[in-house]
């Protein structure tokens, strides 16, 4: 079974390097729908990346277009690591062999055969979808952020998380800073 620290490899792509830096390298893409409770139909535009300790993390974009807004971030770790949580924590996460059928997972930028081979190296894996905002429900970064629990064909918010869960809030607050500095980035020139 491949781990999905591997992704990067299997795309022909390195691990981090001297002088990279943290938005460096979320440069797997996947589309998928049923992350927002607001609209199921809704495709969330993940760029994901491997970081350190075996992880994987996805920023979620509500469209491909350079200016989309940043609206959540999906976790994924391998089997070991989620077999350790305890069964409240369990019940936040998606297993993605039953989950990518259901949300009709697409790679748009690999070809058929990097596709499968991605597919295939995270079918053993489980994922946590952080929302900050709802997209399906209001165009505005309005409501509390939550985890989106992805079970049978409805998808949902959970209520045990709020904006009163503090790490939800530095995570949120750190990823609109990310997204805000980005997006300064693309509007300067290129450095000569």
């Amino acid at each position: 079974m491949l781990l999905v620290f591997l992704i990067p490899t299997l795309l022909g792509r390195g691990t981090a390097q001297e002088g990279a830096r943290p938005h460096d390298g979320w440069t797997l893409h996947i589309d998928a729908k049923k992350h927002f409770p607001g609209n199921a139909e809704m495709i969330a535009h993940h760029y994901c990346k491997g970081v350190a300790g075996g992880l994987t993390e996805c920023q979620l974009y509500t469209s491909d277009d350079p200016d989309a807004r940043l609206v959540g971030v999906e976790v994924i770790v391998g089997p070991q690591l989620y077999n350790s949580f305890n069964a409240a924590e369990k019940a936040l996460w998606h297993y993605h062999r039953t989950e990518i059928p259901k949300v009709e997972a697409t790679l748009p930028d690999l070809s058929a055969d990097e596709a499968a081979r991605v597919v295939s190296s995270i079918e053993e894996t489980y994922g946590k979808v952080y929302l900050l905002w709802d997209p399906g429900r209001n165009s505005q970064p309005v409501g509390n952020p939550s985890v989106t629990i992805l079970d049978g064909p409805a998808t949902r918010a959970s209520s045990a998380v709020t904006l009163s869960t503090p790490v939800l809030v530095i995570v949120g607050l750190a990823l609109l800073v990310i997204g805000w500095f980005l997006g300064r980035q693309r509007g300067q020139p290129a450095k000569k």
